[in-house]
């Protein structure tokens, strides 16, 4: 079986992007296109500029089927992708007062009194174009279908060799979507993928997103290399997160089952590839839900002391639903008098050892595995900075510890990055700690 997708160009709107605050679009919207059988050939990031993000959309159109662009959508005189895509389809903009309607009924069951004129202008649509409805906010979406001029003409929607042909779709797709996430992803999920999934039909197709944790992204692609070398016609896409790596595999075949059966041998080489790296797969993430589900089956309790993280291990693991089956409660004990009040960690051992040490880390866990009358007790004490450390202790110096049944262990971790990237990355250590207790 032999198959082509189309060019998908994805465009990101908006100055902040540019200025320091995390894209995490593309990551978004690449993985849900490759859940349908899409793929992004191109992705651009770029600021508040009509001119420019007009000329961009053009240059999308004519070298993609499809053409997603996100932000610029709101009612500020920064929000220009409307007119932006309007002037790049030669098209007006042109008010729609249903959505007029739908606007200002979304202020007034927000018990606002009336809607600021600004809003007005999300209630404009492109000629030609579809509204999607905004369930959030007030920026409703736009698809519109365009016959394709000029350029780069993209490959057909896809070619078989199974017995089945297609003809190239003579138009190209352009989607305006909401930047926030809360209403982009929504929009995307409900409206834009099952429009999708019908203009781009894909053979059928399998997939798995296996998760891996306390292996850095180099390591996990050096392990898989030959099976990748091996599965030339599969799909991998491989994304590290703060400790954490993602990997996912899509399979493409004549049949669902036949689809199905070799994606299963792939996860299966994977897996023993990864051996116990290995923490989840598909609905098995995040983390802190493995964690609580080993927790659980075993009926053992936790709880935890935090200094560095401030509470952020206690957080992650209470985001879990029905966390509280096994999750007894945290203490933040960031000054030492705390730590020797609350957790009963012995002043000795702080004046001797200092409170970033591994005796203090396993006093806390001892500590509070005591107060809370627990199965596991964990304790985390580190140097987040930007300051406090020094050549013998340094900013990103992170000692967990973990007291249990005939266990008493103290793991130190050697983290780089940012203040919060660092309690970041302590926060899935101690979860991958706590994981392995009971694998």
């Amino acid at each position: 079986m032999e198959f082509s997708k189309p060019h998908s160009t994805l465009i990101c709107v908006g100055s902040e992007l540019l200025c320091g605050k995390i894209n995490t679009h593309a990551s978004t919207i690449a993985r849900r296109l490759a859940s349908i059988g899409l793929e992004l050939s191109a992705e651009h990031t770029l600021g508040d500029n009509e001119a420019a993000l007009a000329r961009l959309i053009r240059q999308g159109l004519q070298e993609s089927a499809l053409v997603i662009v996100t932000g610029g959508l709101g009612p500020t005189f920064d929000d220009v992708t409307r007119e932006a895509a309007a002037a790049a389809c030669g098209r007006r903009l042109v008010l729609s007062q249903a959505l007029l309607r739908e606007i200002k009924n979304k202020f007034r069951k927000a018990k606002l009194r009336r809607m600021p004129p600004s809003n007005q202008k999300q209630a404009f649509l492109i000629e030609g174009a579809h509204a999607m409805a905004n369930k959030v906010g007030t920026a409703p979406g736009q698809w519109i279908q365009l016959e394709r001029r000029g350029g780069v003409p993209p490959p057909p929607a896809m070619k078989f060799h199974f017995g089945q042909a297609r003809r190239p779709a003579p138009t190209s797709t352009l989607i305006l979507l909401p930047g926030p996430p809360s209403e982009l992803i929504p929009m995307l999920d409900d409206v834009v993928l099952p429009r999708l999934r019908r203009a781009f039909p894909a053979p059928p197709t399998a997939e798995a997103h296996l998760h891996f944790v306390g292996v850095p992204e180099s390591i996990v692609d050096d392990r898989i290399r030959p099976i990748i070398a091996a599965e030339k016609d599969v799909q991998f896409t491989i994304l590290a997160h703060l400790g954490l790596v993602d990997l996912d595999i899509f399979v493409t075949a004549s049949s669902r089952v036949k689809a199905e059966r070799r994606l299963r041998r792939i996860v299966k080489k994977v897996r023993k590839k990864m051996g116990r790296a290995f923490y989840g797969m598909n609905d098995g993430y995040p983390l802190e839900k493995v964690v609580g589900d080993g927790f659980r089956r075993a009926r053992a309790t936790l709880a935890v002391a935090e200094s560095c993280t401030g509470g952020m291990l206690a957080k992650a693991l209470t985001d879990i639903p029905g966390s509280s089956d096994y999750f007894l409660g945290g203490v933040v004990a960031y000054r030492n008098e705390l730590k020797s009040v609350m957790l009963h960690v012995p002043a000795k051992v702080l004046r001797r050892h200092g409170a970033v040490s591994k005796e203090v880390a396993g006093a806390m866990a001892e500590g509070v595995r005591k107060a809370a009358q627990s199965t596991w007790g964990l304790g985390i004490t580190g140097i987040a900075g930007p300051g406090g450390g020094t050549k013998a202790k340094p900013v990103g110096l992170v000692y967990i510890g973990l007291a249990g049944p005939k266990v008493h262990k103290t793991v130190e971790l050697r983290l780089r990055g940012s203040r919060d990237m660092i309690r970041q990355r302590t926060v899935i250590a101690a979860l991958n700690l706590l994981r392995q207790i009971y694998l």
